[in-house]
């Protein structure tokens, strides 16, 4: 493989020069972070550790699914992404306090938001 000396996850970063718009603008890492990376073990199989790095990647592919599969019914498929807007949301709060208080959790201090506010 060309990233033979790469991390498993950073071969999925470098191909797509990757920087997370979110937190460049806001400074904090957003609720999708490390989605990735918990998608590339589950292809691998390694579904303990593809949890570990963002439990809400096997609803989200459901949700996806559900949608397509729904895609005529609407009402449905608009309560179905409330719902998964709300797991995403209480998911998110519950990692950045609990699993993940430091690193990849932490403010971006060279952030727009910041340098906005600094300047005005």
């Amino acid at each position: 493989m060309i990233f033979r000396h790469l991390h498993n996850k950073e071969a999925l970063l470098v191909p797509l020069f990757y920087s997370c718009p979110f937190q460049k603008l806001t400074g904090i890492p957003c609720p999708g972070c490390n989605m990735m990376t918990s998608f590339y073990y589950l292809i691998k199989g390694q579904i303990q550790t593809s949890l570990y790095y963002h439990a809400m990647c096997i609803p989200t592919i459901l949700c996806f699914i559900l949608c397509i599969v729904l895609y005529k019914k609407k009402k449905n498929i608009i309560k179905l992404l409330y719902l998964w807007c709300f797991l995403m949301i209480v998911y998110y709060i519950y990692r950045m306090i609990f699993i993940f208080p430091e690193a990849p959790m932490i403010y971006d201090r060279n952030c727009l938001l910041k340098f906005i506010f600094n300047w005005i």
